[in-house]
């Protein structure tokens, strides 16, 4: 069960992009509202899977996502272009979540799944990979935050461990460690009898 929640997980979480445009975009967005299109396509189903992994919840991540490219839009002209143009989106993304919590009202159930964001996927496998995503997310609430932050800015932000480091304000070293034991505590959440077995 781990290793196709993983797999899942590990998907591209949006078509590849030339990063190096993205600063150059956001400059031009910055000036020009409607360039902001672009930037939304590239990086909206990654935000979208980061946040579904913190918060477990579809309608929640989807109003989180939202929040978070409405913020974007609004902050852009102070985007001074340091650093990688998606971890400055996911370190709002991060910021949105925590004040999901924040807030936060007690959690209903999910009744009904909709669709990804730019999904042309079968109905059937939409809701197994919401399904499998939801589990995960359910699994690293119980693990420790900074173990699960790094995990799920890795596995469903899709960043880069330089990337993870400037939005979480660690270094790359400590980054690596919280990803590796992060890792570990979900796969001993997820496959709890192999921990026996080790």
């Amino acid at each position: 069960m781990l290793a196709t929640l993983l797999q899942i997980a590990m998907e591209p979480a949006s078509k590849p992009v030339n990063i190096d445009s993205d600063g150059a975009l956001a400059r031009q967005a910055a000036k020009n509202p409607q360039a902001f299109s672009e930037l939304y396509e590239r990086h909206v189903n990654r935000i979208y899977r980061y946040v579904l992994a913190r918060v477990g919840d579809v309608q929640d991540a989807q109003d989180v996502t939202s929040q978070t490219l409405l913020t974007a839009l609004e902050q852009l002209p102070r985007y001074r272009g340091q650093g990688v143009f998606v971890a400055w989106l996911m370190g709002i993304a991060r910021h949105k979540v925590i004040d999901y919590y924040r807030q936060r009202r007690p959690a209903l159930d999910l009744e009904e799944i909709e669709d990804l964001p730019g999904s042309n996927e079968d109905t059937g496998d939409i809701v197994d990979q919401q399904l499998a995503l939801e589990a995960i997310a359910r699994k690293l609430k119980v693990i420790a935050p900074d173990r699960a932050e790094a995990l799920s800015l890795r596995l469903f932000g899709g960043l880069e461990v330089a990337e993870i480091a400037e939005v979480m304000g660690k270094n790359e070293a400590a980054v690596r460690m919280l990803v590796f034991r992060g890792l570990r505590d979900l796969q001993a959440q997820l496959d709890p009898g192999q921990e026996e077995l080790r």
